[in-house]
């Protein structure tokens, strides 16, 4: 296929939504590759009745890959900005009235995270098996907010793998070191906590050691391993998990069953934390998590060439797992603080998939789950169910047609009415709140009228 050096998309929408993406790459070549990624999208919001709902998205990337003999030799410059509101209030008019006349308030209702990158990376391009085929990588990243907390991570990998006598053996290296030190904003303007309080530090290493050995037949696969992590977060300790896989073919892959248990020590950053949860506090607590057990069986498959499945049954347990409470911010402003509970999971899941050519792509998936808390009194804001359908037509490649429905089942939420009781020492049990479940429907259309040239148009949150 033709490729083009530069790609540009460009739209605005409802709520004043513009959005821009840009990208530009070498095309093909023998020694390097570069490329330049830009994209920007926000929005004014729109939702009634609350607080001042407007975000912004922005994110530029940039690479280099060179290509020797028997290596490739890469790095990646990476930046990041994401800027939220805190609108989960009421929006009267005393609270609006107090909020014009207070200029400095305005930081007080936002909230920015900056991030930024770089990665680099060796991998080896051997043709011959048995030399010992390595994967190095380092990522590196400063990231803080608008209320002054910062974290830098330090993150190094390396995978190490070898074929001797139809088995593979291999060895994954881990080196994870963060450093936090949160401040958090005093709730009318602006001012840091720090003080009265003192700065939140948080500093730790994390060191992982993975072997692995595989072993694959013409109808087998066997993976036998192990996970071993110190982690020196706090109080230094030492973390062991089990880790194996075996999946048979049955009639030429029409049924595969599988079955395997997997574990992990995860690090809990300001990062991670913020991503998945952007109304946080300003410096969240921050503790590592155990993925004790992940036991797992199944069977995937295919009913023809074009009907494939999937059904999966689990249970896992996650120590220290994050789980997220609401903590208002008085006057005026919700946030939310991250509380730390053992976790068990017993999961039931199924996946069917039909195409037909690369006109029509149907796919439906449903997810079943029962929780099990020690010291929450539920797992807070996981749904007990989740339901997903999806079909993309493509008809002579002219028109594009996407659709998408997820059902969201009803979660049990947390609140607290004194913000401190969220992160207090003694334990205070929160205010229990049913959020009800929802479906949310998406429908994407998109014209081809050249080669080069085609208009979109996006209608979300249908329902």
């Amino acid at each position: 296929q033709k490729l083009y050096k530069g790609f540009v998309k460009a739209g605005f929408g409802l709520y004043t939504t513009p959005l821009a993406e840009f990208y530009y790459d070498q095309t093909r070549s023998r020694d390097s590759g570069f490329g330049l990624h830009v994209k920007h999208m926000s929005s004014n919001g729109g939702i009634n009745d609350v607080g001042p709902s407007t975000y912004g998205f922005n994110q530029v990337n940039g690479y280099y890959n060179h290509y020797l003999r028997n290596h490739e030799v890469g790095g990646r410059l990476m930046y990041d900005r994401r800027r939220v509101s805190y609108y989960g209030f009421d929006a009267t008019d005393s609270i609006l009235s107090l909020i014009d006349v207070s200029a400095p308030a305005d930081d007080d209702l936002k909230q920015v995270y900056n991030d930024i990158g770089f990665a680099g990376r060796i991998r080896s391009l051997y043709k011959d098996s048995t030399l010992i085929a390595h994967d190095i990588g380092l990522e590196v990243h400063s990231y803080s907010s608008l209320s002054e907390s910062r974290e830098t991570n330090v993150r190094i990998t390396a995978d190490l793998s070898k074929a001797e006598q139809g088995d593979r053996y291999g060895l994954g290296i881990l080196i994870d070191n963060n450093a936090f030190r949160g401040k958090e904003a005093n709730g009318l303007f602006g001012e840091t906590q720090s003080t009265t309080l003192g700065d939140q530090r948080t500093n730790g290493t994390i060191v992982g050691l993975t072997p692995l050995l595989t072993r694959q037949g013409d109808k087998y696969v066997v993976r036998v391993g192990a996970g071993m992590y110190v982690d020196a977060q706090g109080s230094t300790s030492f973390h062991f998990f089990p880790k194996a896989y075996l999946s048979y073919s049955l009639f030429d892959d029409i049924l595969v069953p599988y079955i395997g248990l997997e574990g992990e020590r995860r690090r809990n950053s300001f990062r991670s934390l913020t991503r998945e949860n952007p109304w946080l506090i300003g410096r969240p607590q921050l503790e590592n998590s155990s993925q004790l057990y992940d036991f797992y069986g199944g069977l995937r498959g295919s009913f023809s060439s074009r009907i494939g499945f999937d059904m999966r049954m689990s249970i896992s347990s996650i120590d220290d797992r994050p789980l997220y409470v609401s903590a208002p911010n008085a006057p005026y402003g919700d946030r939310m603080a991250v509380v730390y509970d053992r976790v068990d999971v017993f999961n039931i899941s199924g996946e069917l998939s039909y195409r037909y050519d690369d006109a029509l792509r149907l796919k439906g998936r449903i997810d079943v789950s029962t929780y099990g808390t020690s010291y929450e009194l539920e797992a807070w804001n996981l749904p007990p169910y989740q339901i997903a359908l999806g079909a993309t037509y493509n008809l002579r490649d002219k028109l594009s047609v996407t659709f998408e429905a997820q059902f969201l089942g009803q979660r049990k939420a947390a609140y607290y009415t004194n913000p401190a009781d969220a992160t207090a020492e003694v334990r205070i049990d929160p205010k229990v709140q049913d959020l009800d479940g929802y479906l949310d429907l998406h429908l994407g259309l998109e014209y081809r009228y050249t080669k080069r040239l085609s208009v979109f148009l996006d209608m979300s949150n249908l329902s």
